[in-house]
């Protein structure tokens, strides 16, 4: 067993915490009494992540490992993690409005989306010297500003249009990819 192996496991366990977090869940998210289709986006949302982040890690087979750049590496995954425990707690049946609860934690879910992307993008330049602006991380920019900005506004109409535009600029973001492991 190499080390990236050996460390990719740990980072699998973190990623496999987070996602179950979410698939543990799903039936109470989606509960039709409860369901509200903007937080519905958003567990979808961070499902896809989970699954490009994994995906990505073949990228980081050749790095130099120690405990600082396994750190690195960790980060995203991490910040993933709580952001998905933000999104849908472990109390997920006591929850009477998926609605209510996502207004609730605006504000954590988006600071916490908003470092993920700033947490990637430092890995991805800083591990495999690629420029932020370079495609896929170039789309990083405006998922960046569109997540501070559903930080800063309330309005419920404008989290609507938010989820369908981020969901979309995932799917941009993904097109980007080359689909063989380790595009990153």
């Amino acid at each position: 067993m190499t080390l990236f192996e050996f460390l990719s496991v740990a980072i699998s366990i973190v990623l496999a915490l987070s996602a179950g977090q979410l698939l543990t869940n799903f039936r109470e998210v989606f509960d039709p009494s409860r369901r509200s289709w903007v937080h519905a986006s958003w567990v979808v949302h961070l499902l896809l992540l989970h699954i490009f982040v994994w995906w990505s890690m073949w990228a980081f087979r050749d790095v130099h490992w120690n405990l600082a750049t396994f750190a690195v590496v960790l980060l995203p995954p991490g910040v993933l993690f709580v952001c998905s425990s933000t999104l849908v707690p472990t109390y997920a049946p006591s929850v009477t409005s998926w609605d209510e609860h996502f207004f609730q934690v605006r504000r954590w879910f988006f600071a916490l989306r908003s470092l993920f992307v700033l947490a990637a993008g430092f890995r991805t330049w800083l591990l495999l010297d690629k420029p932020v602006l370079q495609s896929p991380t170039a789309v990083s920019v405006p998922i960046l500003l569109l997540c501070v900005a559903g930080f800063i506004i309330s309005e419920r109409r404008f989290h609507g249009v938010l989820a369908v535009v981020l969901l979309g600029l995932i799917f941009v973001g993904v097109s980007f990819f080359r689909l063989e492991a380790g595009a990153a």
